[in-house]
């Protein structure tokens, strides 16, 4: 027997051997140098492989393998101990981390149970088996297998699908219930066996089985369960609803006693809206992200008039569809089916199967957080800013998403410094008519059509002009009064700034630009002109403002 017999018990029990005796000792001790290399990375400690496999042979076969006996390269002692399901630095990729949920129906607790923690009898599937037998024997020789199945993805292109492609020996695997991670474990084989799969578990509703399966090692059960809820929302997701590939970074800690502590930073606004600014980082072509942006907007317009959030293929098929045919001149009716999938990518959008039918929408925590007027309205302007440039009309494409009052902080108010308008009447004792001044009028009449930012008096051929911009946009979404107090009397370059979210107003009247927080002017002040400050604050709230840069970095 050589180096590729040995099991995976033997390299654990060369591995307490390892830890007893010392790194020195236990080298020397077998005639081993350290290794340059492939090192074996076991509960977050180091180990020279070729050392460990040659000394596991001893647990195998009574004698330990010379160093001058095998090989230790990446082909040798690391492929096989990765396909044993350890994790060996040096070798191709490290391993990954998957989400697996238990299930509620279908029997998944019993399933989990009965196959992952109990275990599989294999001298009870063993026809079943088939081929595979002789593997998951060799893996578990006492003839328990803890083993775990997946049914097949009814779509290719969904995150379940893409998930099961990428599985490889050594992974590792987080089981999820309750809002709770429950379980882990390694990784040790993968197979498809749909016979095996039915003998062991049956199948589910649809009569599907959980024909793709894993064999399992290093199975822990956390007691108590780990609350998953803030490394879940760290990533922007509510739960677990299918196997998917955790993203890089993602921790959690099961030997956490104190579940309190060092929890992840929740989901948050400015991490929704760098995503919307990224979208698919896998896609790099312009029009490409343009449509994403589309298509995002297509469900944020959904949201908010009908109060939808979950979408079929089909509709979503139509509606983007038809938004791309008439804004971005794209008749393919294939791009907005494909979209429905591959939003998945940006991180803010989930695909579910319900009844076997994909609906897809944005993603628990995205969803909550798009609940608010000020977030929708930053989160609109994101995808605008970046992504809609070359669509000329974007304002356009709002107002038919049923979201123009979005596209500036005035909603839909007009400028209002034209001194030739006709006046509003009212009656005043009895016959008599009197003028009564528009709230624009006072505005301007105060600061003498002088703007309230850079003091600049606009003369015409008529006379000086200025407009009055709302601070806070009158009707939906902003729902702001039509008053003094929620008016400035601007020149139009400082109102244009102003009403598409490109300048603001800090907290000292300082008068600043939204991507670099630049000093542009300071709001001026009239002792007539009562600005509502709550009015400055809620307008700041809607604009993404960029820190300046940290002189001392």
């Amino acid at each position: 027997m050589g180096y590729a017999d040995v099991r995976r018990q033997d390299v654990s029990a060369a591995i307490e051997e390892y830890d007893e005796s010392g790194k020195d000792a236990f080298l020397a001790a077998y005639g081993y140098a350290e290794a340059r290399q492939y090192v074996l990375v076991h509960d977050g400690r180091r180990y020279d492989s070729k050392a460990i496999v040659g000394v596991a042979h001893k647990y195998l076969s009574g004698a330990a393998l010379t160093a001058d006996m095998f090989s230790g390269g990446r082909a040798t002692v690391g492929r096989h101990l990765t396909n044993l399901g350890f994790q060996v630095e040096g070798m191709d990729a490290p391993a990954r981390l998957f989400l697996q949920p238990r299930g509620r129906q279908d029997g998944g607790a019993e399933h989990f149970a009965n196959t992952v923690v109990e275990g599989v009898v294999l001298a009870k599937h063993a026809e079943a088996l088939g081929a595979d037998l002789a593997a998951l024997e060799a893996l578990y020789p006492d003839g328990v297998a803890k083993l775990w199945g997946n049914t097949p993805p009814a779509f290719e292109y969904h995150a379940k699908a893409k998930a099961l492609k990428a599985r490889r020996v050594g992974d590792r695997v987080l089981f999820y219930a309750d809002h709770s991670f429950i379980a882990e474990a390694v990784i040790l084989r993968l197979f498809d066996n749909e016979r095996a799969a039915r003998s062991i578990w049956g199948a589910d509703r649809q009569g599907r089985t959980f024909a793709h399966m894993a064999a399992l090692g290093d199975v822990r059960i956390y007691d108590p369960p780990l609350d998953a809820r803030p490394a879940l929302q760290a990533i922007g997701l509510g739960t677990v609803r299918h196997f998917m590939q955790a993203p890089q970074g993602f921790r959690v800690d099961p030997a956490a006693s104190d579940q309190t502590a060092a929890e992840p930073p929740v989901f948050s606004v400015e991490d929704l809206l760098d995503r919307l600014v990224t979208l698919d980082p896998q896609q790099r072509a312009e029009d490409a992200r343009r449509r994403e942006a589309v298509a995002l907007l297509w469900a944020i317009g959904q949201k908010v008039t009908r109060q939808r959030r979950w979408h079929t293929e089909e509709d979503f098929r139509h509606g983007v569809g038809d938004l791309l045919r008439d804004f971005d001149g794209e008749p393919d009716p294939e791009v907005a089916k494909d979209l429905f999938w591959h939003l998945e990518g940006t991180d803010v959008w989930a695909v579910e199967l319900a009844d076997a039918q994909p609906l897809a929408g944005f993603n628990d925590v995205c969803d909550t957080l798009l609940s608010s007027v000020v977030v929708r309205t930053k989160a609109i302007s994101a995808l605008r800013s970046r992504h809609l440039n070359a669509i000329t009309e974007d304002e356009e494409l709002l107002s038919r998403l049923g979201l123009g009052g979005y596209a500036r902080v005035g909603g839909g108010s007009r400028a209002a410094g034209d001194r030739n308008e006709a006046a509003p009447r009212r009656k005043r004792n009895g016959d008599a008519v009197g003028r009564r001044r528009s709230v624009a009028e006072t505005v301007t009449s105060l600061h003498d059509d002088k703007c309230q930012f850079c003091d600049t008096r606009l003369l015409t051929g008529v006379g000086f002009y200025s407009e009055a911009a709302h601070i806070r946009g009158l009707g939906a979404p902003h729902e702001g009064p039509d008053h003094v107090g929620n008016a400035l009397c601007l020149c139009p370059n400082c109102h244009a700034r102003f009403d598409r979210f490109g300048i603001y107003i800090d907290h000292e009247d300082v008068v600043r630009q939204a991507h670099n927080s630049e000093e542009v002017g300071r709001l001026r002040r009239h002792p007539e002109h009562a600005i509502d400050d709550e009015h400055i604050r809620y307008h700041r709230s809607l604009c993404r403002i960029t820190p300046p840069p940290d002189p001392s970095a």
